[in-house]
């Protein structure tokens, strides 16, 4: 019995001591930089619920010919966010290709690019300084900022989730955070 109560003792101890430094590193990013990190953690967390929620024999589905599969979405979304940071310095990593959604299919793989896509974005915005927000940048022929370029990012994820909703509403899917 004893070491059952050391046992929970010792957990509660460790989940508090990363909740507080998780705490106090975000303490440290300026509040838009925050709030940005955390609207693409909540559009992060539907995405991929919704991806699991697909069955697998979907994913290769898709609405018409010429139109992205199921899977090639959520691929889009997971490249799009290392692809949109490179405007403002982010790496993609490495072996990423253009063509890469068209060999992944795989649920549990594509939930894994999905998750690393967006900890690698949350984490290279939590580094970004303020006084950068405001350089200019080129994008597509067009000059924004990096805050520009940072709301293409966050509308692209959004975009794309709604394209995902439809996707599994066709496939008679309900989105889990709206049963």
């Amino acid at each position: 019995m004893k070491i059952v109560k050391h046992s929970v003792f010792l957990l509660f101890l460790l989940l508090f001591v990363q909740n507080v430094s998780a705490q106090s590193s975000m303490d440290d990013i300026d509040p838009f930089l925050k709030d940005l990190i955390g609207n693409l953690s909540y559009t992060e967390g539907e995405v991929e619920s919704l991806e699991q929620a697909m069955p697998q024999e979907k994913f290769t589905w898709r609405p018409m010919d010429g139109v992205r599969s199921v899977s090639e979405v959520y691929l889009h979304i997971a490249g799009s966010n290392y692809f949109l940071l490179s405007f403002v310095g982010g790496k993609k990593p490495e072996g990423m290709s253009e063509d890469m959604g068209k060999n992944v299919t795989d649920k549990d793989e594509i939930l894994k690019m999905l998750k690393d896509s967006y900890a690698y974005t949350k984490d290279f915005i939590s580094k970004m300084k303020m006084s950068d927000l405001d350089k200019e940048v080129d994008f597509f022929g067009n000059k924004t900022t990096y805050r520009g370029i940072l709301f293409v990012l966050l509308g692209h994820s959004h975009e794309h989730l709604g394209q995902s909703i439809a996707y599994a509403r066709s496939n008679g899917v309900v989105p889990p955070w709206s049963k």
